[in-house]
């Protein structure tokens, strides 16, 4: 009987093959580990083959005996978004945790300043197999976690995770294993529905028109190719520039720096400079600078319009007689804290003056040896501390009100009103607190305060 071991070339598989069986020779196990042994095959014997084929053996067939155990390869490495929009559930993982190929690329995800955007997990390192021989076949580490960094996004110290060093929307690119964070938000259509309200902490184009009731606010500059309709439009520390504004009374443009607008109607505007190509029909404009029509034929046609230094139009006024209000010389939002502040001195005066009475009365009581309940005690007390309250509240209201009018004062007195075709008859005109109104329509004029009257005087180009 002859016993031949052969072995798969990966050394993953053995194989016995029995031949030349002699008639009435036993075929046993023993006999069978023997050449087993002698070939060195130690790892998963399967011994039940063994003996089942000594029990009905077959000759010149190669039997299966022994197998070895495949290596597992370590899986790769990946990248883990700590962020997320909660209108994405399908997406999620857990902690909140979304996979990089699963990232919502649709969604606006505002990602702040030193934010944790995303975990790097390393590949493992796989576990090792064994074959016939019992030698270990090694397992193939995983692929490492492919991830290109755009701007203003870094890694960690200890390159684990991913973080922002700016704010801004988060741009996944999961074709190109790309990330950003991008101070720059475009929007392709319109603000409504679709889109939602705006909120974003640098730069917005939008290409379209924002809706009526929704808001557009951002950090930096804003730009709206289309119509604000009704809408809310605010740049914290830049400028606006809008193709033109619908306020219906209801709107809202404002920016730190300044407002580039075609043209506008019933709608209120509040910046540092307002510049406009055609009209402001019906308007509230307030401005720590100037008001400027850039366009050839501008006109200002109604509405209220309070500047520090300069409103300059073609055309001012209506000769419809549309009441138009225009006032130099005054930064608004001072001329509007005056106002609150004499309002609520007033209210102030007439509070003390009750609380007096009140604490008088009081006195008067206790004088005459009255015996108080002491619910009115009580009441006698929250009155006057109320009254030493109001009292120090009514200083320093007096006292931040002669502070702004010294300083309305003390301004210089080149503000100017530039009509430079027309100022209609009926345009009402303050500069510095003193009145002009106009009888009779004015051609090519300039309207400027010489210290004690606002005199008339001619424009040339």
């Amino acid at each position: 009987m002859d016993i031949l071991i052969t072995v798969s070339q990966d050394k993953m598989e053995a194989y016995f093959k029995v031949s030349n069986i002699l008639l009435g020779e036993e075929i046993t196990l023993e006999k069978l580990m023997e050449a087993i042994r002698e070939a060195k095959i130690v790892h998963n014997i399967d011994y039940d083959v063994l003996r089942t084929f000594c029990k009905d053996p077959v000759q010149d067939v190669a039997i299966l005996f022994a197998h070895g155990d495949l290596p597992k390869d370590g899986e790769d490495g990946r990248i883990v978004f700590e962020v997320t929009t909660s209108k994405t559930p399908t997406t999620t993982l857990a902690g909140n945790k979304v996979d990089f190929r699963e990232f919502p690329v649709q969604r606006r995800i505002i990602v702040k300043k030193g934010q944790k955007i995303a975990t790097i997990y390393p590949p493992t390192e796989g576990i090792p197999g064994k074959n016939v021989y019992g030698e270990q076949v090694p397992a193939k580490k995983g692929n490492e976690a492919k991830v290109t960094l755009g701007k203003n996004v870094t890694l960690s110290e200890d390159g684990i995770h991913i973080l922002s060093t700016s704010e801004g929307i988060l741009k996944v690119d999961p074709e190109k294993n790309y990330i950003e964070v991008s101070e720059f938000l475009e929007i392709e259509g319109d603000v409504d529905y679709t889109t939602g309200n705006i909120d974003f902490p640098g730069i917005v184009l939008v290409k379209g028109d924002v809706k009526p009731g929704f808001i557009v606010r951002a950090k930096g500059d804003i730009e709206i190719n289309g119509v604000a309709e009704a809408a809310t439009v605010i740049s914290l520390e830049g400028n606006v520039k809008i193709s033109g504004a619908k306020g219906k009374d209801k709107g809202l443009i404002k920016a730190k720096k300044e407002v580039h607008v075609k043209y506008a109607e019933s709608i209120t505007i509040e910046a540092e400079n307002v510049f406009f190509e055609h009209n402001l029909l019906n308007c509230t404009v307030r401005v720590t600078n100037s008001i400027v029509g850039t366009g050839r034929n501008s006109s200002i046609i109604g509405g209220e319009y309070v500047a520090a230094s300069r409103i300059e139009a073609d055309e001012i006024g209506s000769d419809m007689g549309v009441k138009t209000y225009l006032e130099v010389g005054v930064n608004p939002y001072i001329r509007e804290e005056i106002k609150l502040l004499r309002a609520q001195i007033e209210i102030d005066k007439t509070s003390i003056q009750k609380l007096l009475a009140i604490v008088k009365q009081y006195k008067e009581l206790r004088e005459k040896g009255v015996n108080i309940p002491s619910d009115k005690e009580e009441q006698f007390s929250k009155a006057t501390k109320t009254l030493i309250n109001l009292r120090e509240q009514l200083e320093k209201n007096i006292t931040r009100l002669h502070e702004l009018e010294d300083k309305i004062s003390r301004m210089t007195f080149d503000s100017l009103i530039v009509a430079r075709k027309m100022l209609y008859a009926g345009a009402e005109i303050f500069i510095h607190s003193t009145r002009y109104y106009s009888e009779i329509n004015l051609q090519k004029v300039v309207l400027r305060y010489d210290g004690e009257k606002i005199v008339a005087g001619g424009y040339s180009a």
